[in-house]
């Protein structure tokens, strides 16, 4: 596999392109909709800390850092 297609591979922000990101807490109707009907559960980036959804596997983030607001 040469590094074209791993980095193709790799999940990233939508935003920035960041590659490390950690879940977020659900909160409100839209979040419960969209992990329950959608499968889809908010993540937070950890470079531009904008909040995005994407399916809950296969993702890349940072090792024990929480992010409260």
């Amino acid at each position: 596999m040469n590094e074209t297609t791993s980095k193709a591979q790799v999940p990233s922000c939508p935003y920035c392109g960041g590659e490390q990101y950690f879940r977020s807490r659900r909160s409100g109707l839209k979040d419960w909709l969209l992990h329950h009907v959608l499968f889809q559960n908010p993540y937070r980036c950890a470079a531009c800390d904008r909040r995005f959804f994407r399916a809950s596997h296969g993702h890349h983030h940072v090792e024990h850092q929480h992010h409260h607001i």
